[in-house]
């Protein structure tokens, strides 16, 4: 009766691998979970205790991650560049084409399934004075 039950359990493991790993991982942790942290080192598992770990650990990492941003923005890690710049997008289907600045030329590029393309190049004053009859 054990190896059937057995069986039928990995059989059930390897169903739930096949739809993906969370929803094996997720099972796993509701049957065997409490079993696995029932007594290791003479304690008993309390799963008011296991949620209140869980939040700390994870209030300890969204402080962690605000305070990071707090301190990236203050140093200007953020900040945007004003060398590369997209100035347009036309998609054409599947595929791309691109108007980028970068510092002081502008660059055409097409993006597709066969690969980049470069379409052309321009430098920055040779585009604001052919952008007046355009």
């Amino acid at each position: 009766m054990n190896k059937i039950l057995r069986r039928r359990f990995t059989w059930f493991l390897a169903f739930l691998n096949e739809r993906g790993n969370s929803l094996c991982l997720a099972f796993l942790l509701c049957l065997k979970g409490t079993r696995a942290l029932a007594y290791q080192n003479n304690y008993k598992f309390s799963i008011i205790l296991y949620i209140l770990k869980v939040i700390m650990a994870l209030s300890i990492i969204a402080v962690t991650v605000f305070l990071f941003y707090r301190y990236a923005m203050r140093k200007g890690l953020f900040k945007k560049s004003e060398e590369l710049q997209l100035i347009a997008l036309l998609p054409l289907g599947n595929d791309k084409v691109y108007l980028i600045r970068c510092k002081d030329q502008i660059i055409c590029v097409f993006a597709g399934k066969s690969g980049v393309m470069l379409l052309g190049k321009w430098s920055l004053n040779d585009w604001s004075e052919n952008k007046k009859y355009v």
